[in-house]
């Protein structure tokens, strides 16, 4: 009777021992490594850019936009509080090249090449097309949609398919309301009368909840852009450094990911390059625009 009692015991000793392993085992990979997955893996290491480019031009301390140029390896920029695109030249240390000023005050937040034309947006919704800029005097057009102030507008794209601009609004970053993602048709040059695509900080905060030195701050868009290979929509948020990925067709969550602050004290800007690279502006901890490529790695 004493050694099928000790059997007994041992067993549910054991049992209590292997459960307590596999619970262990159990933990969320996204507290190990910082993202969240829905899907396939994100096709970047986010930890390690190939390129980080200093930019020493004093204008592009507080960078608030980026965007590809229609020449291979640069890139164009805009800064908050004027009305200044620049032309980067990323193979030379982000040296600029050309400058277009187009508008002496302002709170601009988004800058998009589309074609020969550039795009830039104002926190408020208003949009900017510039031609001949490569003159002194470029030709500006000022549209004047239905978004507010109170939408905080943060982030430009083009988006090939729709031929249209996704402007992604912050919001108000002290909510969990929705944050929402409008569309400017190019040919009708009219934003459509609802957003394409929402995102729920809270379902984000699920998908990656906050670790122990994090502050709760909410999910607010500071930066989008579109995949050239997957079409998935990217964007990130300064307020909590993330990066959410959205299905291009549903614009479900497929991604969340956690930026590094110290990689990225404030990110402000998200472009392609025509191969997948995903490239990161940022404003710096010592005064400089920081720019960051990150190489796209296809997922097998």
């Amino acid at each position: 009777m004493q050694k099928l009692l000790l059997q007994h015991f041992g067993f549910i000793f054991f049992a209590a021992i292997f459960g307590f392993c596999n619970a262990q085992k159990a933990e969320p990979a996204s507290n190990q490594s910082g993202s969240s997955i829905a899907g396939e893996n994100l096709p970047y290491d986010l930890q390690n850019p190939s390129l980080t480019i200093n930019l020493v031009n004093e204008s592009l301390k507080e960078i608030s936009g980026l965007s590809p140029s229609d020449s291979a390896g640069f890139y164009l920029a805009i800064a908050d509080e004027r009305g200044e695109v620049f032309l980067i030249d990323g193979e030379r240390g982000g040296a600029v090249v050309h400058q277009v000023l187009f508008r002496e005050k302002g709170d601009f937040e988004g800058v998009e090449m589309v074609g020969q034309t550039i795009w830039a947006a104002k926190s408020n919704g208003d949009l900017f097309e510039i031609t001949n800029w490569k003159k002194s005097a470029p030709e500006v057009v000022e549209y004047n949609t239905s978004l507010k102030k109170s939408n905080d507008v943060e982030g430009l794209a083009y988006d090939p398919w729709r031929k249209a601009l996704l402007l992604a609004c912050k919001e108000n970053p002290d909510s969990a309301g929705n944050r929402g993602v409008w569309v400017f048709n190019l040919t009708t040059k009219s934003l459509d009368p609802a957003p394409a695509y929402t995102i729920d900080p809270e379902e984000v905060n699920k998908m990656l909840p906050y670790s122990e030195n994090e502050k709760h701050d909410f999910f607010s868009p500071s930066a989008i852009a579109l995949h050239p290979k997957s079409k998935d929509v990217y964007v990130i948020s300064t307020a909590l450094k993330r990066l959410v990925v959205l299905d291009y067709k549903s614009g479900q969550i497929k991604h969340v990911h956690r930026l590094d602050k110290k990689l990225l004290p404030q990110p402000e800007g998200l472009s392609f390059d025509a191969a997948g690279n995903l490239f990161i502006g940022s404003e710096g901890k010592k005064g400089e625009g920081l720019l960051l490529k990150f190489d796209y790695k296809r997922n097998k």
